[in-house]
């Protein structure tokens, strides 16, 4: 009874030291809260898929049941994550972790905040770790890290802490049906930068609506079916009927394979490897931002 009681005093104590860091986030018509992070000094993050209306001002719950409002800088739905101002930096950073060791069987700790002030927490293993992960919406997330259950309502942004109390990522009920994720630590601070930069994540743009083929000897790629007028790709010398296999190296067999290639290299060159009319054929291409949403061409 003694060692049960020893690890219970630990398990409050990591909530506690992780909860120093955590806010609550108060959504006007909508009852009850959700949680958010003090990333770094001044900047929050919490879960972007809770906001049904892009607010100017978002009102934040900190320990204790005093509130604080911050600005919202940007939100990013492919990732799920809003990044907040605060105007007052002296509320502590989280201590941030490396995703990169986490496993499968790995203990793990949400913690984030009730609409009172009061420290709300969760237990569990790491269900699933693995490679990077493209979302349904389209973001990158630089490793798959799964929970073995889903994400409480209040939860949605909480901090997930690993057993010695560091943050690992951000917990989302939204980007998975059947289990709770946890965005990446490395891919929160990307998604942080670009925009407290910008406002919002820069995508990857080429200018090519295009369907998956099958080619002789099993190989796969995407037949070009149409070129934006004046875009990357038919800048570049990109065809109607040509048949993109790779970019940048990395094999593409659909929309969703070419978006994660060319991740992170919007304003880059980058080559694509062709086949035309049943023959090898390269171009250089720099690669464009995304002019406005969508999903149905790249």
């Amino acid at each position: 009874m003694e060692s049960l009681s020893a690890q219970s005093q630990s398990l409050a104590a990591l909530v506690e030291q992780v909860g120093a860091s955590t806010l609550g986030v108060l959504s006007p018509g909508r009852g009850g809260a959700w949680s958010a992070v003090v990333w770094r000094e001044g900047v929050v993050v919490t879960a972007a898929h809770r906001f049904r209306r892009t607010p100017e001002k978002v009102s934040l719950v900190l320990r204790g049941g005093s509130s604080a409002e911050a600005s919202l800088a940007g939100t990013d739905a492919s990732t799920d994550l809003a990044v907040l101002r605060l105007p007052d930096p002296a509320l502590p950073g989280a201590q941030i972790g490396d995703a990169g060791t986490v496993r499968a069987g790995h203990f793990v700790t949400a913690v984030g905040r009730s609409a009172e002030g009061d420290l709300i927490a969760s237990h569990g293993i790491v269900n699933r770790a693995g490679a990077p992960w493209q979302t349904w919406l389209g973001g990158t997330l630089d490793r798959l890290i799964r929970l073995d259950g889903g994400v409480y309502d209040n939860l949605a942004g909480a901090a997930v802490a690993d057993a010695s109390g560091a943050v690992i990522g951000i917990a989302t009920p939204a980007l998975s049906r059947s289990h709770g994720i946890v965005v990446p630590a490395s891919t929160v601070s990307r998604v942080v930068d670009a925009l407290l930069a910008k406002g919002h994540l820069a995508r990857a743009f080429v200018g090519i609506a295009a369907q998956p083929v099958r080619l002789p000897g099993g190989e796969s790629g995407l037949l070009v079916s149409a070129l934006s007028d004046a875009g990357p790709a038919e800048r570049a010398g990109v065809m109607v009927g040509d048949i993109v296999v790779a970019a940048n190296g990395q094999r593409v067999s659909n929309l969703r394979a070419l978006g994660a290639a060319l991740a992170g290299e919007v304003g880059n060159a980058v080559r694509l490897s062709l086949r035309r009319g049943g023959a090898p054929h390269d171009v250089d291409l720099t690669v464009g931002e995304w002019p406005a949403a969508g999903r149905s061409r790249c």
